[in-house]
């Protein structure tokens, strides 16, 4: 948890202030004098600690992959499907409500997608993988799982709720980090990966999805044409 202004050092006070100014601004639009208002210090204090503006954000950046390491990096020892679910999603939970500031950050970072923001979506995509590869171990998933996609869906699912915040907090009605809205996104999250979303059964009597290869269909005479994009 976040410690109190007075507890920090002038180093760390600026590193905080350059969090907060870069989360809400862009790195791009905020300048050493931006951090050092908002830190209350002079500018050539923040330049003495760090050097630069790209030195700054590499103290940013460390900042942000200890507390990502320190809440997901550890082991989950949960040996049932439901209690592993249900403890991923109350550690995402917690992550968002404790470091309120570095989630923002996150999220500005990777809609900036430079070289920075990209390292940082990729480190979390290493601390997903991780976390799968040890679930693998222990036969908890499904022996057809794509691990890579597996990765991306759990990032994608968390990080995009971010990026997407300003629309979600208006459909739903409410703060996206709300009590109210972390918790239903918890038992939502579970759900959707230990429940599914079709009934029990239901796929026996679905259509079957059609091979990734396969043609399509012809279509009806009379029907309006439909360009296809290039395969990828």
């Amino acid at each position: 948890m976040a410690r109190a202004n007075s507890d920090l050092t002038a180093a760390a006070r600026i590193r905080d202030a350059a969090l907060r100014e870069f989360a809400a601004r862009g790195v791009a639009a905020t300048s050493i004098r931006d951090v050092a208002r908002a830190a209350r210090v002079s500018p050539g204090l923040v330049q003495h600690h760090f050097r630069s503006k790209a030195g700054l954000r590499r103290a940013v950046e460390d900042l942000v992959a200890q507390r990502a390491v320190e809440a997901f990096g550890q082991q989950f020892d949960e040996r049932s499907v439901a209690e592993l679910s249900s403890r991923i999603s109350a550690k995402i939970s917690d992550f968002i409500r404790e470091n309120p500031d570095v989630f923002a950050y996150i999220g500005r970072s990777l809609l900036e997608g430079d070289r920075a923001g990209i390292a940082l979506f990729e480190g979390f995509l290493r601390l997903a993988r991780t976390q799968i590869d040890r679930l693998r171990a222990t036969r908890l998933l499904r022996a057809d799982l794509d691990p890579e996609w597996t990765a991306l869906h759990l990032v994608l699912i968390d990080l995009g709720a971010y990026l997407l915040e300003a629309g979600i907090n208006r459909f739903l009605g409410e703060s996206l980090r709300s009590e109210h809205a972390l918790a239903r996104m918890e038992r939502a999250t579970v759900q959707l990966f230990v429940q599914g979303v079709f009934r029990a059964g239901a796929g026996a009597t679905g259509a079957k999805a059609a091979p990734r290869n396969a043609r399509p269909e012809a279509a009806p005479a009379g029907a309006p044409s439909v360009s296809r994009a290039p395969a990828v």
